[in-house]
């Protein structure tokens, strides 16, 4: 995914890998000027049909082009949607939470979402899911889940 790792001579010794490029905060999104990428449209469409790993290579091709806190944000949030999904508590918890730091810097809206609302609902289900628990059958998920908002209605100009 991240392709092969490079590296640089420190002299007799062994290669060193460079460090990766710095992840960046984004400046707020202008709306008005706004105009998504077609895997922002994939990714609404994916993500409001619950398929959360079908998220994950379209959010991946905006991380990686950009290096920017908001798409690794987005990705940690689907990931631990879908990990939940798959019974698993422990890891979901943890993603949910580096999710919500990652987005701390960033207004409500942002490249054509609502962070308010996946703010939320993020919270929202780490307030259910107890601490102690590192896997769930899906009975247990159906008491703790917290169904996933809609990412909303938009512009449909923005959309084009």
């Amino acid at each position: 995914m991240t392709g092969p790792i490079r590296c640089k001579k420190t002299g007799p010794a062994r290669p060193v890998p460079e460090a990766p490029p710095s992840v960046e905060v984004l400046p707020p999104t202008n709306r008005h000027h706004f105009r998504a990428s077609p895997e922002l449209v994939e990714i609404r469409a994916r993500f409001d049909a619950g398929d959360y790993r079908g998220c994950v290579e379209p959010i991946e091709v905006l991380f990686f082009a950009r290096r920017n806190t908001f798409h690794q944000g987005l990705l940690q949030y689907v990931v631990a949607l879908h990990q939940l999904g798959l019974g698993l508590v422990r890891t979901p918890r943890r993603l949910l939470g580096q999710a919500l730091e990652y987005w701390s810097p960033y207004p409500d809206w942002q490249e054509g979402l609502d962070l308010s609302v996946l703010r939320t609902h993020a919270e929202a289900l780490l307030d259910r899911l107890p601490p102690e628990v590192d896997q769930c059958t899906p009975e247990q998920l159906s008491e703790w889940w917290v169904p996933a908002p809609k990412l909303g209605e938009v512009d449909q100009e923005m959309w084009k």
